[in-house]
């Protein structure tokens, strides 16, 4: 069963036709940079199919109230992980929400995240990212941030944040952080 699916398809429109790119992940504006490179709606189309594999979404939740009222954990579980604390690293493969870990406490959860990176081989700059917040505010983000100045501080100037939307936020309840980039190539 999945628990969810983004069927998000990436249109490159021209005179010959429609190209549709099945990431079944967020997209955020890779085809942009292509284009703005001169490269033809078929070249953009086939560009973010190969690099489609290369996308990574991580996030640290911070409360398990809103993945039990949502059915995905049962009352005795959230219970319990709120009393230790522990907060879910999650992550989207092949269109479904999978756990990566689980950390008591949002430094531990941070550090999880920071791990996770390391693991994908790093964040490739040269294409976009983003790092999203849930809820009215980003402490927790702006914390992350902070702590690991090292990953990004010599390859951007600024760091581009977006609050995460009520279609998403709604399941994963305030204080969730995420990070959404391009992961390196071994090439």
């Amino acid at each position: 069963m999945r628990t969810v699916d983004f069927q998000v398809k990436l249109k490159c429109f021209h005179k010959n036709g429609i190209f549709s790119i099945q990431t079944r992940l967020p997209c955020f504006g890779a085809g942009g940079r292509i284009r703005d490179a001169g490269v033809s709606a078929a070249g953009i189309a086939e560009a973010l199919d190969q690099k489609k594999k290369d996308v990574r979404v991580l996030a640290l939740l911070d409360t398990l109230e809103y993945l039990k009222r949502g059915g995905r954990i049962s009352k005795t579980a959230a219970l319990a992980g709120n009393l230790l604390s522990i907060k879910p690293v999650i992550t989207i493969a092949d269109g479904e929400v999978a756990v990566l870990g689980k950390a008591r406490g949002s430094k531990n959860g941070c550090n999880m995240l920071r791990e996770e990176i390391a693991k994908c081989n790093g964040i490739d700059f040269s294409m976009p990212l983003c790092l999203g917040y849930t809820g009215l505010e980003d402490s927790l983000l702006q914390k992350y941030i902070e702590d690991n100045t090292d990953l990004w501080k010599s390859y951007v100037e600024e760091l581009p944040i977006s609050s995460i939307g009520s279609t998403i936020g709604t399941h994963t309840g305030p204080g969730g952080i995420c990070v959404a980039f391009f992961s390196k190539t071994n090439s």
